[in-house]
């Protein structure tokens, strides 16, 4: 769940004044689940669905509100950690009577996290009509000091299921893919790794099977919104990410703090299903054999002009060794490409010294070769506000303009794709928030009329 791991943009969360059980809310969740499930197992995918899919997680979250009582809000400007901390921080466990907290001190993270998403494409695309989707994440973490007094070690595992519809293939028919969950249902191991830090901090290194899009072409300020091409350049058609991640190696240098070097190399080819129980998701890949080499230098700093605040700027370049079919039709050895991504935080309020408020953009590109990928280069820019209508921020407003140019040799009616992307990300408790989101796609495919998309996302930390 790639969407769910950030890596760069500031962790929002608060604590509460006052710490309240709830009797029932599992029982909320339980029956609900059921209903959900049965009407869903009914193929009852129209509005009434969606519409109860809103009315009973506006009803839980009111129930929620009602018990946040003498909040005294608190921002913790810090990013996840892959190690298996939540979405929304630790506060979130403790409601488990302080179990998962005391493990977690002990050196071993568990979490648990759902995404529901509903899609409705008002017009254009393939067809008018909806759909659903489901995204089921269980990981364990396990920092080896803590554990077993073994100095710079982590392991992570995790277990993710897909379910239901995709939208981009069922309803729109888009390249850039207008959400990066979207895909046929599968079952797999998504993550299991470990990595080694030496020197400080001066080295790492990183083996197993991982989303190669938390290392590589990260864009920090694109997480929050949908759209793949926001969080990842469609150019780099090889990278093992969502839902087909690959078995890898990586080593990471860090010779200052505002700069740091890393490269990676995965069996990313249709051969590799390692931990894959049900949906093929290596057939993604657009080769049967050979592996990707990726490198990337970044750049950071924490003023840039007359700007006091933080940025990036990450350079990559990438070499696959399989042999790709082009789009003529004939073989060809190997395929290469590069991209860019710039990431700086450009306001802040002055009534607060809370780093992740304000507002921040993005801008990346990408390009490939125009003979094997229909998306031959791209460019992507987008904006967000946190704390556009709450302090501290509870919220984060953004829209974001995703071009993708198509290869002549695809033979397509159109020679590019453009997604426009407004969400606005709420979160209601400490479990739960919601991202409603309507994205405008100009020439899906390259070959369809204008879409007009719109989506509702529920994010449970369960």
């Amino acid at each position: 769940m790639r969407r769910l791991r950030f890596q760069g943009y500031p962790n929002i969360e608060y604590s509460r004044g006052k710490e309240v059980k709830i009797h029932g809310k599992g029982v909320m969740v339980l029956i609900g689940t059921k209903f959900l499930d049965n009407i869903l197992g009914r193929n009852y995918l129209g509005y009434k669905g969606l519409t109860f899919v809103m009315i009973w997680f506006i009803t839980v979250a009111v129930v929620e509100a009602q018990t946040l009582v003498k909040q005294t809000p608190t921002v913790a400007p810090r990013a996840l950690s892959s190690l298996g901390d939540s979405f929304f921080g630790k506060k979130a466990i403790k409601g488990w009577g302080g179990n998962l907290q005391r493990l977690e001190d002990e050196g071993i993270s568990l979490n648990a996290q759902w995404l529901l998403e509903g899609f409705d494409n008002f017009q254009g695309g393939i067809k008018i009509g909806n759909a659903f989707a489901s995204t089921f994440d269980l990981n364990v973490g396990l920092d080896t000091e803590k554990v077993f007094h073994w100095k710079g070690g982590k392991f992570y595992v995790d277990l993710e299921d897909h379910a239901w519809q995709d939208p981009s293939k069922d309803l729109i028919g888009d390249l850039q893919n207008f959400d990066k969950q979207n895909a046929r249902p599968y079952f797999e191991i998504y993550e299991l790794w470990y990595r080694q830090m030496f020197l400080n901090g001066f080295l790492h290194l990183k083996l197993g099977k991982w989303n190669a899009n938390d290392d590589f072409s990260v864009n920090d300020n694109g997480v929050f919104f949908l759209n793949s091409s926001d969080q990842l350049t469609p150019t780099l058609l090889t990278l093992p990410t969502t839902p087909d991640t690959m078995l890898g190696s990586g080593l990471y240098l860090t010779p200052i703090s505002w700069w740091s070097i890393k490269f990676g190399i995965f069996d990313a080819n249709q051969s590799d299903a390692f931990g894959n129980f049900a949906g093929n998701t290596q057939l993604m890949q657009p080769t049967k054999d050979g592996l990707l080499l990726i490198g990337e230098m970044d750049l950071r700093w924490s003023h840039a002009f007359f700007w006091d605040n933080e940025g990036n700027l990450k350079l990559g370049a990438w070499h696959h060794t399989g042999i790709f079919t082009r789009l003529d039709g004939s073989s060809q050895e190997g395929a290469k490409g590069f991209y860019a991504v710039f990431n700086q935080a450009i306001w802040r309020p002055r009534r607060t010294s809370q780093r992740n408020c304000g507002v921040r953009t993005f801008v990346s590109s990408g390009w490939t070769q125009s003979s094997v990928s229909v998306i031959n280069w791209n460019l992507a820019g987008g904006l967000t506000w946190a704390g556009f209508l709450t302090a501290p921020p509870q919220d984060v407003w953004g829209f974001s303009a995703n071009y993708a140019h198509l290869s002549l040799q695809s033979g397509r009616p159109y020679s590019y794709e453009l997604a426009l992307e407004w969400f606005y990300y709420m979160r209601v408790s400490n479990w739960m928030a919601f991202i409603p989101d309507v994205q405008n796609i100009i020439h899906p495919g390259g070959r369809y009329a204008n879409a007009l998309v719109g989506s509702l996302d529920v994010l449970l930390q369960i």
